[in-house]
């Protein structure tokens, strides 16, 4: 392929960490699966503080996350031998399966690879009908939703917003409840009452001695 790169582009690399670590945990990854997966994985280095490892451009097609780029990186893996493309089980609906061929060292940091790993241990093994589910949940494709186009970037940062509004609420409420009940004094409306009248009377005597002065 013309202009092919020599060299794996971050996408490239995010795909081979994804296709190790099911490798390791014995999960099927399908194309359809792929980018989902990647965009959680994503979101999920957002959400903890990070920023997104896999270099994609996530935008919102009207049925998943996407980005073009990603079939560039996936024909890397397999130009390079390093994974293989085969027809999935019927249940994926004839979803091309993508694997490693061999084995690898981790292509990303260790603590990106820890994200990569617990995404995929929670969300690997679910079907592309629940992936679907879970990424339309998220606070980016929401907001993309609820725009009604189609193409537009998600915005990532938006998790990372919603989640610190969320704790900034939870550490609100604990507050409330661990402050001590308040109860109200049973005299103070009486005392408050007695001096409401005291200065009404007050005023009344000031205003007739001044009306009768004239």
């Amino acid at each position: 392929m013309d202009g092919f790169p020599d060299s794996p582009t971050p996408l490239a690399r995010a795909v081979l960490a994804v296709l190790k670590v099911a490798r390791e945990l014995y999960v099927e990854i399908t194309r359809t699966k792929l980018a989902p997966l990647l965009y959680l994985a994503d979101l999920d280095a957002i959400e903890s503080g990070r920023t997104r490892f896999s270099g994609a451009a996530w935008r919102w097609d009207g049925h998943g996350p996407y980005d073009h780029a990603l079939i560039l990186a996936e024909e890397w893996t397999v130009k390079s031998d390093l994974a293989e493309r085969r027809d999935s089980p019927p249940a994926e609906y004839g979803s091309r399966a993508l694997s490693l061929t061999v084995d690898i060292d981790d292509p990303l940091s260790p603590s990106t690879m820890d994200r990569v790993r617990a995404v995929i241990h929670l969300h690997g093994g679910r079907s592309e009908a629940d992936l679907s589910d879970l990424f339309r949940e998220t606070a980016p494709i929401v907001e993309a939703c609820a725009a009604g186009e189609r193409g537009v970037l998600l915005d990532l940062n938006r998790a990372r917003r919603h989640r610190q509004a969320g704790a900034l609420r939870e550490r609100f409420q604990a507050r409330r409840e661990a402050r001590p009940p308040q109860h109200d004094d049973p005299g103070v409306g009486d005392a408050l009452r007695s001096e409401f009248l005291e200065a009404r009377d007050g005023l009344r005597r000031a205003n007739t001695k001044i009306l009768g002065d004239r």
